[in-house]
């Protein structure tokens, strides 16, 4: 068969395919990402939880996402499937800003288990790059060191431990964690 040919059957059986299928095949992740997001954001130290965040997200970074999806519902889409392989492209650019990353702050390499060891926190308010198990082992006396210099309430001056878990992690951890949420609950209503 020419490709011609070819192109139009591959056509005439994406037209009359059910993209929603594409969608039920996945469901289940978006389900368990859903519930591990969530149990992330309720997670009140937030350096823990970018550690549990990067455990979640790496081996789908490493499985490719969901590529093969939106590949799929690509070839079916005639427009009607645009806020769905939105949704799934957003949730790409998540797991590849919150995945890994030779530089980045999950520094592990494919296939390799994250752990408190491997990722790198730090660089903010003149605080050093060190592990996050560093400063998980750090945390108390982190408490203790105040900074008048970045406060804005000189009454209240915050701490390095609030520096790292609540402007640098807290920070991350919520808008990826929002982000992944918000695409989720886009295509769980798919459904």
């Amino acid at each position: 068969m020419n490709k011609f040919f070819r192109n139009i059957v591959a056509r005439f059986k994406a037209y009359f395919s059910n993209p929603l299928n594409d969608i039920n095949k996945i469901e289940e992740k978006l389900s368990d990402l859903k519930q591990q997001m969530q149990e992330i954001a309720n997670m009140p130290n937030k350096v823990q939880a970018i550690v549990k965040l990067f455990q979640v997200i790496s081996p789908i970074q490493d499985a490719g996402g969901f590529k093969q999806t939106i590949f799929s519902l690509q070839e079916k889409n005639y427009g009607q499937l645009n806020s769905i392989i939105s949704a799934l492209e957003v949730l790409q650019r998540h797991f590849g800003n919150a995945g890994r990353s030779a530089y980045g702050m999950n520094r592990t390499k494919v296939g390799e288990e994250v752990t408190a060891a491997k990722v790198f926190l730090g660089n903010v308010f003149g605080i050093w790059t060190f592990t996050a198990e560093y400063f998980l082992q750090e945390e108390d006396r982190m408490k203790t060191e105040t900074r008048e210099d970045i406060s804005k309430d000189p009454a209240k001056p915050v701490t390095n431990w609030y520096c790292i878990n609540d402007y640098q992690c807290a920070g991350f951890v919520g808008s990826h964690v929002e982000g992944i949420l918000e695409q989720v609950n886009i295509l769980m209503q798919a459904v």
